[in-house]
């Protein structure tokens, strides 16, 4: 009796673990994509995997463009946990400011809504936006 039960933990532990596996590669897939800014401010998010080694404590690298009018032109790069994608830029001339960004998923890997949150180097608030993926 109890060989079986731990026949049947074994296999529940095993099926538990494969379908983590493939819900995280099922996340990393639905980063990928195109964005456009629910502010009205015709901003457009081109995410992209970068073809690198994946870091130790993460699952990969993202090319994050920005494009649009204004303050919506900057490329950025990335790295993603889970349905977390941190990351960086660097303002263009005549004013020089490293921004960085975090974004999520607000309702999960396939959801197509996400926020972005913008800060300075001193760690102050410069802009929250939500996209829609297109």
């Amino acid at each position: 009796m109890t060989t079986k039960f731990n026949v049947r933990k074994c296999l529940a532990i095993s099926s538990v673990a494969a379908a983590m596996v493939l819900a995280g590669q099922s996340a990393l897939a639905q980063i990928e994509g195109e964005y456009k800014s629910d502010g009205g401010d015709d901003c457009a998010l081109s995410i992209t995997a970068i073809n690198i080694p994946a870091p130790k404590f993460a699952d990969a690298y993202y090319r994050i463009e920005s494009r649009g009018v204004a303050a919506c032109m900057w490329d950025g790069v990335g790295i993603s946990h889970s349905t977390n994608l941190a990351g960086s830029y660097i303002t263009l001339p005549p004013v020089h400011n490293r921004v960085y960004f975090s974004v999520k998923w607000l309702f999960g890997p396939t959801s197509p809504k996400i926020e972005m949150v913008q800060r300075n180097e001193a760690g102050e608030y410069v802009i929250t936006a939500t996209y829609t993926r297109q």
